[in-house]
């Protein structure tokens, strides 16, 4: 009976494959997480998109909206992706050439001084619903406007 021993990987093939497999590693979950993740949706006991991701990729592939300058473009996509009732409208042309975009605007409650509309001021509206983040259960109210031609 014979003995065959295995040849012992020489320490740069073994750097070499734990560098290869790390790598590979590192590529999948960036993937992984660029199409999966970063959801916004709101805290229990408040419902979330269920179909983010489809939603997200529906709007992100439509022709109306590949060209759009990356703020608004990322805006329309963060709406789709958000709890909402139907997707950011398309804008399209009822002739023969594709509309154009002329201005947009990209709209939020962030920055605004406290007011009764999206604060709790203690006395005043302690009891009352937030009209303008109340019904997103605390995400900040977000919009994009678009004018074409």
């Amino acid at each position: 009976m014979q003995v065959v021993q295995s040849p012992t990987p020489s320490p740069i093939r073994s750097a070499r494959s734990t560098l290869t497999a790390f790598l590979l590693a590192l590529f999948a979950s960036i993937i992984f997480i660029s199409t999966t993740a970063l959801a916004e949706q709101p805290p229990a006991p408040c419902h979330p998109n269920r179909t983010a991701a489809e939603d997200r990729a529906r709007v992100a592939t439509r022709g109306d909206v590949k060209g759009l300058p990356d703020p608004l473009k990322e805006r329309l996509i963060r709406l789709a992706d958000r709890p909402h009732t139907f997707l950011p409208v398309q804008a399209f042309a009822e002739a023969d050439k594709p509309s154009q975009l002329v201005q947009y605007y990209l709209l939020d409650s962030t920055g605004f001084e406290p007011n009764v509309f999206t604060n709790l001021i203690p006395g005043v509206n302690d009891q009352a619903q937030l009209t303008a983040t109340g019904g997103n259960c605390g995400l900040p109210t977000i919009g994009a406007v678009r004018g074409v031609l």
